[in-house]
This record gives structure tokens, C-alpha cells and sequence, in this order.
């Protein structure tokens, strides 16, 4: 095994960060590391945010020594043309936000492989666009059109005496690849699927550990009732208006374009 598979293999969440300062040489590194991600036709179509306000971060949601945040952006594209002589036109809003996204999660996963590889742990979060996204606007004056906030990620050095690590439990068989065609689950493999979930050895989610308690028979039942709102396909449902955590996401789009 290589270091390049080790560095990727020991990535894990770090919920709670030590006092520790990333030094300045290794957060340039990082940032200069994550630019060189794969990008659609050389665009960069975001926008990185570095935040090293600790009050800036608690309003955002979390603290640690450094906040990376990647947002959708297309205002430099905008510029850009503009300063050329051209009007800058979006052709497909959707397919436009599909590929930005695509530009700012690869740099976003690039730059924590980087922290991981110079001793620096990290912990992603969809903080930035969840609830009231209007904030994360305001507190970092971003552009109301052609940028969305994206993903934060957190960067600095684990508080080893409080901090639990979130250890990386994956599927990595049926259902998740699938050679040459896709392949829709059988029963047994929707049940290994389940027990997968339930063992406390696969470390998928060492930080819940009281959906037992609260008397469900698997994690995926809390999964699915508690963080997704589901019913059981035999109970009626009475919240489908739109007024979930993500109906401010989906305004936030409208306003900047992706959505019509």
C-alpha cells in the first residue's frame, strides 16, 4: 500500500478541534493543492472562502482552526467576459450548477486529502446551506447571483482528550458498484445492506449510538423516520407541503439563477 492509499484510507471526522494554529506555509499549500483539482474546460467555477474568524465560524456552525468555504461561483466568469466584451449567457442553468459543483467538490475533497497528508484532520459540513441560508450571504458577502454556498470544510488538529473520531464505515459492495450494468438490489442484499449498518464494528455512525434506545430495530429505521421524515408505506403522510429544511435551499437557487 502506497502513501497516497494510506493518507486516503486514514481520512476521518473530527468533530471537536484543539486551540492548535494551522501553520500559514501548510494552509497555502492546501489551498494552492486543491486549485489543481479537475475542472470543466479550465473554468473553476467556485469560489473559496477562508475563514479564520473563530466568531464567524460558531455563526456558521462549527469551529477549528481554519474554515474552507466552497462556493459555487460563476461571478468571475462574469466579470471576466464582460471586461473582454462579451454578455455572459448561461445556456442551461441545471447542467451549469451540475458541472460547478462537480468544479468545487473536487477541490473540496482534494484540499482534505492535502490537510490529511501534512497531520491536519478535517470534518465536512452542509452546514452553509442548511436552515437559514440567508446568513451565510451576509456573514461572507457573497453574491446573490451565480454563487451558492456549497460545503464547508473544517480544518486543524483533533482536541484528543474530548474529541470522539468519527471512524469511516463504507459500503463498498453490491449496490454500490456495479460492473459493466447497473444491478438493482435482491432482498438478501437489502438485508447485508441493513446488518452492515447495524454493526457497531463497521463504524458507520459511532456518534449515534442511541437509535437502539430509542427502540428501533436497525439504524436505517431512524435513518429514514427520524432524519428523512419518511412513513411507512402503510401510514398516511401529512407533511408534504414544502416546508422542510431544504425549501430555503431551493429559494437561495431560484435567486441565483440555477433554478426557474
Amino acid at each position: 500500500m502506497n502513501e497516497t492509499i494510506k493518507i486516503i484510507e486514514s481520512l476521518k471526522t473530527v468533530r471537536k478541534f484543539s486551540d492548535r494554529d494551522i501553520p500559514n506555509e501548510d494552509l497555502a499549500t492546501i489551498l494552492k493543492s486543491c486549485v489543481n483539482a479537475a475542472t470543466a474546460s479550465a473554468q473553476q467555477a467556485y469560489s473559496i472562502i477562508v475563514v479564520d474568524d473563530k466568531k464567524v465560524m460558531e455563526k456558521i456552525g462549527y469551529i477549528g482552526s481554519v474554515m474552507l468555504v466552497f462556493t459555487i461561483d460563476l461571478n468571475r466568469l462574469v466579470d471576466t467576459a464582460k471586461y473582454l466584451g462579451f454578455e455572459f449567457k448561461i445556456e442551461s442553468p441545471i447542467a451549469d450548477f451540475i458541472t460547478s459543483s462537480t468544479d468545487t467538490i473536487l477541490a473540496a475533497q482534494s484540499a482534505a486529502i492535502t490537510a490529511k497528508s501534512l497531520g491536519i484532520d478535517s470534518f465536512f459540513s452542509n452546514c452553509v446551506h442548511r436552515g437559514n441560508i440567508n446568513r451565510i450571504y451576509d456573514l461572507l458577502n457573497l453574491p446573490k447571483k451565480y454563487c451558492f454556498p456549497m460545503i464547508a470544510l473544517i480544518l486543524g488538529y483533533p482536541d484528543e482528550k474530548e474529541t470522539k473520531l468519527t471512524k469511516k464505515g463504507r459500503l463498498s459492495g453490491p449496490g454500490v458498484i456495479h460492473f459493466n450494468k447497473y444491478k438493482r438490489l435482491n432482498n438478501q442484499e437489502l438485508e447485508n445492506i441493513v446488518s452492515e449498518y447495524d454493526d457497531k464494528d463497521k463504524h458507520f455512525l459511532s456518534l449515534i449510538d442511541d437509535w437502539r434506545e430509542k427502540g428501533y430495530n436497525h439504524y436505517l429505521d431512524y435513518f429514514y423516520e427520524i432524519w428523512l421524515g419518511c412513513s411507512k408505506l402503510d401510514e398516511e403522510n401529512d407533511n408534504q407541503v414544502e416546508t422542510n429544511k431544504y425549501s430555503e435551499v431551493k429559494k437561495a437557487l431560484m435567486k441565483a439563477g440555477f433554478l426557474s
